[in-house]
């Protein structure tokens, strides 16, 4: 609460000049321009764009002079590139494949899919605007499950449509490897479940074989 009262006060404006190689920029605020530099993003997720809205609080340079600080860009919402969707429909293809041999309608499975994915986009929505107010954040773990459970394909548009997720490593590990997970067992339930049953039978014999040395 303290820390809230003591908090300065935030104003936006827009970008009206922006020098990527340079990193800085002036803001059009009121009748002024004010400077802003790289380092005082709070949050840096892209290369600022002319009339891209900026949140930051007002702050002195090294010369004391008037500039934006603790910057954050207000919408960090990027376009889903045309690569970007042919990745996710690659992605796709064997699991609705795998789907649809076992049976399901495709209307059902695609209501499913979408259902899930639209919760899990709104629930990394709701995520990235708990982080701009610096509220209490959604668990990664509930994340996660959502992605587990059918959820991915809004994940993968989320990350990169808010720019939310997408640079935390153990994060995108986690991520991929829930990919992974899908991906493995619509192949292998094409196999019968074949690979699973081995995967199976090779933990139960590892198991048995440590209880016998436990045992001695």
């Amino acid at each position: 609460m303290i820390s809230a009262k003591l908090r300065k006060p935030e104003y936006t404006a827009r970008v009206i000049e922006w020098h990527a190689d340079k990193g800085f920029g002036w803001l059009q605020f009121d009748e002024k321009r004010l400077f802003l530099h790289r380092r005082d993003f709070a949050r840096f997720h892209h290369v600022p764009r002319v009339g891209e809205e900026i949140r930051f609080t007002w702050g002195l340079d090294a010369q004391r002079r008037p500039c934006a600080q603790n910057a954050v860009q207000v919408r960090e919402v990027s376009d889903v590139s045309l690569l970007g969707l042919c990745v996710l429909a690659a992605l796709l293809v064997l699991p609705v494949y795998a789907w649809q041999q076992m049976g399901w309608e495709i209307w059902k499975l695609a209501a499913y899919v979408c259902v899930l994915s639209w919760i899990t986009y709104a629930a990394y929505a709701s995520d990235k605007r708990k982080a701009r107010k610096e509220a209490w954040r959604t668990p990664e773990t509930y994340l996660h499950l959502l992605e587990l459970a059918g959820g991915w394909p809004g994940a993968w548009v989320a990350q990169r449509r808010l720019r939310h997720k997408c640079s935390k490593t153990s994060y995108l590990f986690e991520f991929w490897l829930i990919i992974c997970i899908h991906q493995f067992a619509a192949f292998d339930s094409l196999q019968h479940w074949k690979y699973s049953q081995m995967l199976k039978q090779a933990l139960f014999e590892d198991h048995r074989e440590a209880r016998g040395r436990y045992r001695r």
